[in-house]
């Protein structure tokens, strides 16, 4: 009986308030993002600037149609904010574009809110997505010099011919694609981090510096476009001497 008359109270109280309830109301007062390559810094500001205390619920960010990341968010008093500092990495499901972050409170709608409408805000600052696809290459196809005599004491020097078949890309023109060279004495020897010769753009041949005839030499050749996405061939060669 008593919950009854509780049950009661309640609804006239309702009533008699014209029908309205306090609920909350999330809002994302700022956001801006810094980028660096494919990595994103977000700091965005979620706040309840409704009556009533919101749930526990979740901020999204987004580049487009494309959900990149999230973030939670515990329950926020009215008046209360939770302040977010994350990094993010813009997915492949991008397509290639500029863009402004969009953060969106509760974007899932979990809270029953006073508003449904406010949740959203975009970044000042744009985010370019470039080709993140590298080019296709085969690699080096042939590594040689000419010699006459026998090679050694390292007192002669010659230069190394390189050639190759050009790159294709989806984006960057075979005539804009650059090539990085890696030269090592020894099998496998290759600092792949750090190029020894990069070429002009275009370039389907190179001719390296005089090199002392003392030693072999082993060869790898990556292609990188315009975006910088370098190919990851293994694809090595000896140089050979045609004129021994």
């Amino acid at each position: 009986m008593a919950r009854g008359v509780a049950v009661l109270g309640s609804l006239l109280a309702l009533i008699a308030g014209g029908g309205s309830v306090a609920r909350p109301d999330l809002v994302e007062s700022s956001v801006s993002v810094s980028q660096r390559a494919a990595s994103l810094h977000v700091r965005d500001v979620t706040r309840n600037v409704g009556a009533a205390a919101a749930g526990p619920s979740a901020t999204g960010y987004y580049l487009g149609r494309v959900r990149i990341g999230r973030r939670a968010i515990q329950r926020l008093r009215p008046g209360g904010l939770s302040r977010g500092d994350v990094e993010l990495t813009v997915p492949a499901s991008v397509e290639v574009g500029t863009y402004r972050l969009r953060s969106c409170a509760d974007d899932r709608g979990r809270i029953r809110e006073s508003n449904e409408r406010d949740n959203c805000r975009v970044s000042v600052q744009t985010v370019h997505v470039t080709d993140r696809t590298p080019p296709l290459f085969s690699g080096l196809r042939a590594a040689t010099t000419c010699l006459p005599g026998p090679a050694g004491g390292g007192m002669r020097s010659s230069r190394f011919s390189l050639r190759w078949d050009a790159a294709t890309d989806d984006v960057t023109p075979s005539s804009a694609i650059v090539y990085d060279v890696f030269q090592a004495s020894t099998a496998g020897g290759e600092n792949l981090a750090s190029p020894t010769y990069t070429t002009a753009p275009g370039a389907t041949t190179f001719s390296t510096p005089p090199l002392p005839d003392d030693k072999q030499y082993y060869f790898v050749v990556r292609a990188i476009d315009q975006s910088g996405n370098r190919d990851g061939n293994k694809v090595e060669r000896l140089g050979m001497n045609l004129c021994l």
